[in-house]
């Protein structure tokens, strides 16, 4: 880590200039908060404060860069910031020429406190101006020079993120789409979402939103309905009608082969084929969509939604071939046939192993979660038995769970080895579960599966007690001795983990896995594998994961696919691991204002209905509720 010149991040102060004397204590000196692949940087200039390690660089270029960069960032609503931007730029075009004086800096010290404690958005009162006064003041010697050097134009590197944004696995423009919905333009809002995720529908529906997590506004009175906002934007479609996916206006005559049309392999086809790539995905299974068609249940995503998403994809010209399963990756083959590069998300489809005594034994009674879900989705008649246990704590295991209610067991049992507080599942969903009549065993963990004349009639658990946490944080079950008994069940779903089909990839030429029997791939070569050429991403490197995560992973895979055809590097991209986007040196005041809400669908309704559960904004709704947003905008450049 380079060492630090001039900090005041935060707010703290720390000089180690010549002739200064605002130091920290030792031990608590300051670090450059970002990071940008190990490359040298001069000075950082953000949202909140400023970071020297060079003294020789220019300060009030940087300063007129960062506004540069912040005025494309002022909305305009309210004119305080935009104006009081515009104006301090032109005091700073005149300090560069060697023209500035004492009052220059006092009307910009002026006008920055003005807006700080002015502007309506989160974006003017923290983070437009307030590296601003800190250079001005500290700096005062470089704005006052006369002898300024004639040197050509630099370029600056630029970061715009937010509390949200950074939170979100796809890192979208929240602050930017939810302010076109607050203006009414539900349309560009749509679009401005699919520059990173090419399903709005299904993600506004399936996505966990960390991005509610961390609004900043949660802090307030609610976290902003981020995931209803975007389910807002892309249904207002559906009811205006659909509009075409932009593409390149150019073709490339490389093809690239797509194994897998789940979120991952969905998102690297549209973004592929927009750069104006030959893109062909091969899928094993009848539909398109992958863990979002056959994993989750129409009750919290009905399938036209992912369908017409999925055909607006294939309207760009993505060749997608249904029930065309690859057995064998032979890359040279597939190499004679024309693509240039591959990409790999076969998901993570295959049931994992629970631990337990008789489950080697297969029959219809006894069945993987992941297994259970895709025949149902695939239209396979399950046959309702009286009671069913589902092992496991995830959200598949609540899917599963939820899904036997509706197709008429008459008692329907959660066995989890942890306690409720440990359950990886969303809260929502074991609420709704609750309120569907499901019922939770916590703290207990299958020994084995009994069976009588080979049926299932009863699985023997262990009751466990909570130890220290583990490598995933939980605190760690442990069983407890002499504690078995046994549940009494016609039926057993297992869902207590999935792994990816790797048997195509062994070979010849294999692609490389890891320990976990995943896929190894480099992110920051996007996504590519040991194999030049082929590239893999989604739930097969990851393990499983969210459908954002997955449709991240194609974007960048996309990128990584570029780069390489193109005979170019992935661009390096600046870190923000570790920083807090939430930390604000001015906040002001904002008032509160109760979120809104929608409706769901009773339990004793939804009960015996697929229909979807959650409602949905309507316009003015959803125009009221994004104008929640405090547009938390995150600047930072640097030299």
């Amino acid at each position: 880590m380079n060492k630090v010149a001039f900090s005041s991040w935060d707010g703290k102060i720390a000089d180690y200039r010549k002739g200064k004397s605002a130091k920290p204590a030792k031990g608590k000196e300051p670090v450059c908060p970002v990071q940008y692949d190990g490359m040298k940087m001069k000075a950082m200039m953000g949202w909140n404060g400023m970071v020297v390690l060079d003294e020789s660089a220019d300060i009030p270029a940087l300063t007129l860069g960062y506004l540069k960069e912040a005025r494309k960032l002022s909305c305009g609503e309210c004119s305080v910031c935009m104006i009081g931007i515009d104006r301090v730029m032109d005091i700073l075009e005149s300090v560069k020429a060697g023209k500035g004086s004492a009052q220059d800096l006092a009307e910009i010290e002026t006008i920055a406190k003005g807006v700080t404690e002015n502007a309506k958005c989160n974006f003017g009162r923290a983070s437009a101006l307030v590296p601003v006064m800190d250079a001005v003041k500290y700096f005062k010697a470089d704005f006052l020079a006369k002898d300024v050097k004639k040197e050509a134009a630099k370029g600056y590197g630029v970061s715009v993120t937010a509390p949200c944004m950074q939170a979100c696995p796809a890192t979208l423009d929240i602050p930017g789409y939810i302010e076109l919905i607050r203006n009414n333009k539900f349309k560009e809002s749509l679009n401005l979402i699919r520059e990173r995720c090419i399903l709005p529908g299904v993600i506004g529906r399936a996505c966990t939103h960390p991005c509610e997590d961390a609004c900043v506004r949660k802090d307030m009175d609610a976290s902003l309905s981020i995931r209803l906002l975007k389910k807002a934007a892309a249904d207002f479609e559906l009811k205006e009608g659909a509009g075409a996916l932009a593409v390149s206006g150019e073709d490339k005559k490389d093809k690239v082969a797509v194994i897998g049309a789940g979120p991952a392999g969905l998102a690297a086809a549209y973004h592929l084929r927009k750069m104006g790539y030959q893109v062909t995905v091969f899928e094993a299974l009848p539909k398109g969509g992958g863990m979002a068609a056959v994993g989750i249940p129409d009750y919290r995503l009905p399938k036209d939604i992912l369908n017409h998403e999925i055909d607006l994809i294939k309207r760009t010209g993505v060749d997608i071939r249904l029930n065309c399963k690859i057995d064998k990756m032979d890359w040279a083959d597939m190499q004679k046939k024309g693509y240039k590069a591959a990409y790999l998300a076969v998901g993570a489809h295959v049931g994992t192993k629970v631990g337990c005594g008789g489950e080697e034994i297969t029959s219809d009674d006894f069945v993987q979660g992941a297994e259970f879900l895709r025949r149902f989705s695939l239209g396979e008649k399950i046959a309702a038995k009286n009671k069913v246990v589902i092992i496991g704590g995830g959200n598949v295991a609540l899917d599963c769970a939820r899904s036997c209610v509706r197709l008429g067991f008459k008692d329907v049992q959660i066995v989890y080895r942890r306690s409720r507080n440990e359950m990886p599942a969303s809260k929502i969903e074991i609420e709704e579960a609750e309120q569907e009549g499901v019922k939770f065993s916590f703290l207990k963990a299958p020994v084995n599966i009994v069976r009588k004349a080979g049926k299932v009639t009863g699985i023997e658990c262990i009751k466990m007690k909570l130890g220290e946490p583990d490598a995933s944080g939980r605190k760690r079950p442990i069983p407890i001795k002499g504690s078995e008994s046994t549940i009494a069940t016609d039926m057993i779903i297992a869902a207590t983990g999935q792994k990816p089909d790797v048997d195509l990839l062994k070979g010849k030429n294999a692609v490389q896995l890891t320990d976990w029997g995943t896929i190894m791939a480099k992110a920051a070569a996007g996504f590519e594998t040991n194999v030049a050429g082929i590239f893999a991403g989604g739930d097969c490197v990851s393990g499983p994961a969210t459908l954002i995560e997955a449709l991240n992973m194609g974007n960048k895979a996309a990128q990584g696919i570029d780069a390489y055809l193109q005979g170019r590097k992935v661009p390096a991209e600046i870190s923000l691991e570790g920083l807090n986007t939430k930390a604000q040196r001015n906040s002001g005041f904002v008032p509160k204002e109760v979120a809104a809400g929608v409706s769901f669908l009773e339990p004793k309704t939804r009960m015996n209905t697929f229909a979807e559960v959650e409602g949905a904004f309507g316009v003015p709704d959803a125009i009221k509720e994004a104008g929640r947003c405090l547009r938390c905008y995150r600047l930072m450049i640097w030299e």
